[in-house]
């Protein structure tokens, strides 16, 4: 079977499918889905549709049913760019999202602020790291920051580890629920991305197949249980004057910026996404 057959005959698979993810952008799955698999690049295929996939092509019919299926390609490639970096992902990881890059773009910028002020390197703590794409895009990009990230999943710290090879990350098994570690006096900023995703909007996401850990989505009744357990609680790990910055979504950033206010942070901020929603909170210790 060449590289076109095979492309026309999965589009039609997922074009078919009743899960709706999987209709979305079928020719592009194909492409990167069979990319991975020939190890060649999209533009070869493109180039070269006559490309026999023979050695793969049980393998692409698996994975193509699998998309079907609504699994998404990161979990069928095993990998996902963030901040221009390949990161592992595996089930036991949410997928790195566009959005949360805003995350990050706001933390250097505040890193880059705060740094002058002061003579040994800034600490930050990265809460609900996952895959470790926060933590590792900040460390990559800034290094003379010292960075930790905690994660209640074992597995998941797992995954994070492997995707940070040999920078200097330090990662902590540990609850947010049950306080934060502090390291060295404390953090001058603190990032997270929490499961905001109120618990109906959660069950509803995950009934597409999309096969991504509910203990990283669901939030609660209103999404906002863990976020205001971070705000709670961040206070004992975090310098007078630094800065938390809490990824939340458009169902409830407006409520997590007015808890922040509530427990005493100034300066607090709603940063939008790339499509105009509400995305993260920021605020400054009082």
């Amino acid at each position: 079977m060449t590289a076109e057959e095979a492309r026309r005959k999965a589009l039609e698979i997922l074009l078919t499918s009743s899960i709706e993810a999987a209709r979305e952008s079928p020719s592009l799955d194909i492409s990167i889905i069979l990319s991975h698999l020939l190890g060649v690049t999209r533009s070869h295929l493109i180039a070269h549709p006559e490309t026999r996939i023979d050695p793969v092509e049980a393998a692409f019919n698996d994975a193509i049913n699998k998309r079907a299926e609504g699994l998404p390609v990161a979990y069928i490639t095993g990998t996902k760019e963030f901040w221009g970096i390949p990161f592992m992902v595996t089930p036991d990881v949410l997928i790195p999202k566009p959005d949360t890059e805003i995350l990050v773009e706001r933390a250097i910028a505040i890193i880059d602020r705060m740094s002058p002020h002061y003579h040994e390197p800034l600490r930050v703590l990265d809460v609900c790291t996952g895959s470790g794409c926060i933590a590792i895009s900040l460390k990559a990009t800034r290094e003379n920051i010292d960075i930790a990230a905690t994660d209640i999943s074992a597995k998941a710290l797992d995954v994070a580890r492997f995707n940070a090879g040999r920078l200097p990350v330090t990662f902590i098994e540990a609850d947010l629920r049950s306080g934060l570690p502090t390291i060295n006096g404390g953090f001058h900023l603190v990032v997270s991305n929490p499961p905001y995703v109120p618990s109906a909007a959660a069950k509803n996401l995950l009934a597409d197949g999309r096969n991504e850990p509910s203990l990283a989505l669901d939030g609660g009744s209103d999404g906002l249980d863990l976020v205001r357990a971070l705000v709670d609680n961040v206070r004992t790990s975090l310098v007078s004057g630094g800065t938390l910055l809490i990824e939340t979504g458009e169902y409830n950033a407006q409520a997590a910026a007015e808890y922040f206010r509530v427990k005493g942070f100034v300066n607090v901020l709603i940063n939008k996404d790339l499509e105009g929603m509400d995305r993260v909170i920021e605020g400054t210790r009082g």
